[in-house]
């Protein structure tokens, strides 16, 4: 890590459901991995990169080295987006959605890179995005006022299934405004 603090190379990734139930045996609350819960029901975890593997930061990680939840998310995000411009990412039209390639790690995290949203990926979608991510390496999206690309994306869902885990089962729309995902269903109305 180059000198640089556990905490300090955390990358930011979304949680599987897994994660969201919690671990498959009791483990001490400092043994526990940091989740940040967004306000959509999603999990944000935060890994470290090893080499070999990926491992989670733990309570004990933030307490060790005096860091806070949030300078964990912040960095956790900046961190994400510095490995998006190191490696750059593709994206590929299927039908009527796009589906956007990166690492095959970190591919449905990339919903928390406000810059890839707001502007590099801004004129595939105009009006707004859908998206769904049903496993850590599959991020697919549409335009918000698409008739048939949320089906395609839920048919994606369906087909790839989350296996024993999953990250989201559902569609998400990127408010522009705040910057954030929300439940489709709950603003596929307003969009029309």
């Amino acid at each position: 890590m180059d000198g640089q603090s556990f905490c300090g190379g955390a990358i930011a990734k979304l949680a599987t459901r897994s994660l969201k139930k919690g671990p498959p045996f009791p483990v001490s609350e400092q043994d526990e991995p940091v989740l940040t819960r967004l306000h959509n029901d999603l999990l944000i975890s935060y890994v470290v990169d090893q080499g070999d593997r990926f491992q989670y930061v733990q309570r004990r990680h933030l307490r060790a080295e005096d860091v806070s939840e949030a300078d964990l998310h912040r960095g956790g995000v900046a961190n994400l987006e510095m490995r998006l411009t190191h490696n750059g990412a593709e994206v590929h039209p299927c039908a009527d959605v796009f589906v956007l390639v990166f690492d095959g790690h970190f591919d449905a995290s990339l919903i928390l890179v406000d810059r890839l949203w707001d502007e590099d990926l801004a004129g595939f979608a105009p009006s707004g995005f859908v998206v769904g991510f049903p496993k850590k390496n599959i991020l697919a999206f549409c335009d918000a006022k698409s008739d048939v690309g949320p089906v395609q994306i839920q048919r994606i869902i369906e087909h790839v299934g989350g296996g024993d885990r999953p990250t989201a089962t559902s569609l998400y729309y990127r408010d522009p405004v705040l910057r954030d995902w929300r439940s489709f269903r709950e603003t596929d109305s307003r969009l029309n």
